[in-house]
């Protein structure tokens, strides 16, 4: 199951909307999150945070670490609550 939604996130002064979609399984989910135009991976690792899996694909420029870890930091806010 999908759901579709904007993440807001805080990056060089400005916040951004970044568009997103939460896909379910049996028993776990993944976050997908757009960025430049290229969709990176989050899930949960073994401490239950947040981890980006595809964060350098090949083929594809680098993304600025620094808004890649914001986007974790509001994703393990957001699970918090």
């Amino acid at each position: 199951m999908e759901h579709f939604f904007e993440l807001p996130v805080q990056y060089k002064g400005e916040e951004l909307l970044l568009k997103g979609r939460l896909v379910t399984f049996a028993y776990s989910y993944k976050f997908y999150v757009v960025v430049n135009g290229y969709e990176l991976t989050f899930e949960r690792d073994d401490e239950q945070e947040f981890r980006v899996l595809n964060e350098n694909a090949d083929g594809h420029p680098q993304i600025d670490p620094v808004l890649v870890a914001q986007i974790v930091a509001v994703l393990n806010k957001l699970q918090s609550v």
